[in-house]
């Protein structure tokens, strides 16, 4: 089974973006080895940014895909502020 990178990319709160990354990886674990420069490369050119990459096999990119497609929203899972307790 093959995996690609697959970014989401917020540079405001409302404003992410998804990208897929056209390499194929053989392996989870390849794709990972890759990741891990790319974010911290992400982080160093917009340091004022919110980001992840998944490694999806193509099941999965397939459906995230589609998903956007059809006017899905990417979004980060995990939102620093639903986290935050409300006094």
């Amino acid at each position: 089974m093959k995996f690609l990178m697959v970014m989401i990319i917020c540079f405001a709160e409302d404003a992410c973006t998804a990208v897929f990354d056209t390499t194929r990886f053989e392996t989870y674990d390849q794709c990972m080895d890759y990741a891990v420069p790319a974010s911290q490369f992400m982080r160093d050119a917009y340091p004022t940014s919110a980001g992840e990459i998944h490694c999806l096999n193509d099941i999965e990119a397939n459906i995230y895909k589609d998903y956007i497609d059809n006017g899905g929203v990417p979004a980060l899972s995990f939102d620093p502020d639903v986290a935050k307790p409300s006094i």
